[in-house]
């Protein structure tokens, strides 16, 4: 079986298991790896596919990039005590956590721009003005959600501007992410197949893309929140038949399975819309160059 069409099937393998293991709960490697698998075969069919050389190369380097995220956790986080062993240790998780987010946040920022790229070497066919202007405005959307997590941080009477670097530094590169994913949006629609999955595929990224900036800043604010006020967990925190004290930031920071395999699966089928709308154009304008019979 030729390798084009393995590719295919690899990643639908390799996205299914990630997806389910994640609903599943099972945390660590199974559903990182699998999901790192499926985003390495859509780089791979781009690379196939693709015959321009800067479109290929970027959209591949970009995808590759985004295969990392799943799996940046293994060389960020250190050993951590088991809870309940000391005050500080339900503390230390959620500033790891935090850690962790910032850097998917700064892959999601050189995936975008490399993605961005891509999209802008491709092809470009007539569409009507229209399009592109429907583009900007939806692009418009999770650019103004993460902007107004920003603002209202800002704004936080708690927080009062007393760590604005670390603020600045924990938004931004989320943001730029969003932007640079919604600029790609605008540019697809230009560039794509009578089937638009290039800017199906580019919406879904800069969806994606805007709750991974919203959950990194989230997490930041816990993080920040238990160390300026030194949130304090029981001694007997998880021990049976012991009544159990948690903190406001236990519940904020526990996100649903159902919430984190959403979350994957935004980010494989965003990829493969990607790979293969940059495949379809491919197709088109290979069959436009080609002479007609008169």
């Amino acid at each position: 079986m030729p390798l084009r069409r393995i590719l295919p099937l690899v990643f639908a393998g390799a996205a299914a298991l990630s997806v389910l293991t994640t609903f599943a709960g099972l945390d660590g490697g199974v559903p990182d790896a699998t999901g790192a698998i499926a985003l390495l075969a859509a780089a791979a069919y781009v690379v196939l596919h693709v015959r321009r050389p800067v479109a290929r190369r970027a959209l591949g380097a970009g995808i590759v990039v985004l295969a990392a995220v799943p799996v940046v956790g293994w060389f960020v986080v250190a050993d951590v005590p088991p809870l309940g062993t000391g005050r500080a240790d339900l503390g230390t998780i959620v500033s790891q956590q935090a850690e962790v987010l910032h850097a998917r946040t700064v892959l999601l920022l050189i995936a975008a721009a490399a993605l961005a790229l891509g999209v802008a070497a491709l092809p470009q066919f007539r569409r009507p003005v229209w399009l592109t202007a429907l583009a900007g405005l939806l692009a418009l959307g999770p650019v103004a959600a993460v902007a107004h997590d920003a603002a209202g941080a800002q704004r936080d009477p708690f927080l009062a501007n007393r760590d604005a670097a670390g603020l600045i530094w924990h938004f931004a590169p989320g943001f730029a992410a969003t932007v640079l994913a919604g600029v790609a949006l605008v540019l697809a629609v230009s560039r794509a197949d009578r089937w638009f999955l290039l800017p199906a595929g580019a919406l879904l990224l800069q969806v994606a893309t805007a709750d991974r900036a919203e959950d990194a800043a989230s997490t930041w604010w816990t993080a920040w929140s238990f160390a300026d006020r030194g949130v304090e967990t029981s001694s007997a925190f998880l021990e049976p038949g012991l009544r159990t004290d948690v903190s406001f930031s236990t519940v904020a920071y526990a996100d649903g399975d159902l919430g984190a395999a959403m979350a994957m699966a935004a980010l494989l089928l965003a990829s493969a819309l990607l790979a293969a709308g940059a495949a379809h154009t491919a197709v088109t304008d290979t069959l436009a160059d080609q002479p007609q019979d008169a």
